[in-house]
């Protein structure tokens, strides 16, 4: 915008000037509250007419976000410090709040105070684990219990799952483990039977046959002696066909040596590796494989399917860029704004109501600049 050399000015001019000024700060007060509130569609970009082009905001952010919210499982952004960024409708729900009351709380209050430090463990920088089992306490006192899965990770923000867990799931949970570790030597059946636990298969079928990994035992020359359903569903192969196979000829090439160093492995501890296997359709599923001795000589690997977290991460990956973009441009926008005002600031002729407005429009392009730079901080390349 052009303005007159001298320190006078026309005061017509000077309230159409003002009024211009009101204008672009309401046009771009519009367009971030229709981002906000996810009214937009598109976007036409480029620096020319030859190379515009519309890019497409529903593809990468409202059916995601549209999912996130419908979803029966919660769902928490947090910063590195463990504040609530984003929550959605079913994590509210289970803290007994509305989601735009745990902006900015912290979880671990949320949290019963023993296990407040495995969500430390989550937001260290490298987590030692990618899911915990915590105690939930919601606002009028109640508990729950729930696993929380880390879904992804970046240098500020950390998604998390939460997932409630039934009393029968907690149950199951804690049988697995116990039998992985060879703390179980029998099951009692019926309040007197003792029944040992080569001859309880089917208690033992059906609470591995609940988890959400993939189990898989393998025998001492290599062949799956066991599988369960989720690792049947992961590779979509028929359980019957996976029994006696060779796990190795499962994974990909490139990987198998990785897989071979983790059967090889001795000692009474865990060890993981990440590979990919191939489905009996041709595709392949990127895994991360736990592989622990169990006492007859048999290995136990759980099997955790990474492709749906690496599909997360590199959508979260690619809004942060377009919102990186839009702050850029924004900047653009509000920059002869800024301008303008300070200009106006230095005439000397203005009366007090116009000076009045012009403090306004100072303001409120402070608040707006400060805002940019907040939604540039969620990807500071751009």
């Amino acid at each position: 915008m052009n303005f007159p050399a001298s320190s006078t000015m026309d005061p017509e001019a000077l309230e159409q000037q003002i009024e211009s000024l009101k204008q672009q700060l309401e046009d771009a007060e519009e367009l971030r509250h229709a981002i906000t509130m996810g009214s937009v569609d598109a976007f036409v970009v480029g620096e020319s007419e030859d190379s515009k082009r519309v890019l497409l905001l529903s593809g990468a952010y409202a059916r995601y976000r549209q999912l996130v919210e419908e979803m029966q499982q919660g769902a928490l952004t947090m910063s590195r410090s463990g504040e609530i960024m984003f929550s959605n409708h079913a994590f509210a729900e289970l803290i007994g709040v509305r989601p735009i009351d745990l902006f900015r709380v912290p979880l671990h209050s949320y949290l019963a105070p023993s296990d407040r430090p495995k969500l430390d463990g989550l937001l260290a920088p490298r987590p030692g684990q990618s899911e915990v089992t915590a105690t939930l306490r919601a606002r009028d006192g109640a508990e729950r219990r729930v696993r929380m899965s880390l879904v992804s990770v970046n240098d500020d923000f950390i998604t998390l799952l939460v997932t409630p867990l039934s009393h029968d799931e907690e149950v199951a949970g804690a049988t697995v483990e116990a039998i992985r570790n060879g703390s179980v030597d029998a099951l009692v059946v019926g309040g007197d039977q003792v029944v040992m636990l080569d001859s309880a298969q089917r208690f033992y079928q059906a609470a591995v046959e609940r988890m959400q990994q993939g189990v898989v035992i393998i025998g001492a020359y290599g062949e799956i002696a066991y599988a369960n359903q989720r690792m049947s569903s992961m590779l979509a192969m028929g359980k019957e066909r996976l029994l006696s196979m060779s796990l190795e000829k499962l994974v990909v090439n490139g990987d198998r040596g990785a897989l071979q160093s983790l059967l090889e492995a001795r000692g009474g501890t865990s060890s993981q590796a990440q590979v990919r296997l191939r489905r009996s359709d041709g595709q392949v599923v990127t895994a991360l494989i736990t592989v622990t001795a169990m006492a007859d000589g048999q290995k136990m690997c759980l099997v955790s399917d990474l492709s749906l977290q690496k599909r997360h991460e590199a959508t979260d990956e690619r809004t942060r860029k377009f919102l990186g973009m839009m702050a850029h441009e924004f900047r653009n926008i509000l920059g002869p704004v800024r301008h303008s005002v300070d200009y106006l600031k230095r005439v000397e002729s203005l009366d007090p109501e116009s000076r009045k407005m012009v403090e306004i429009v100072d303001r409120q392009t402070q608040r707006l600049l400060a805002l940019v730079e907040d939604l540039r901080s969620i990807n500071p390349k751009e």
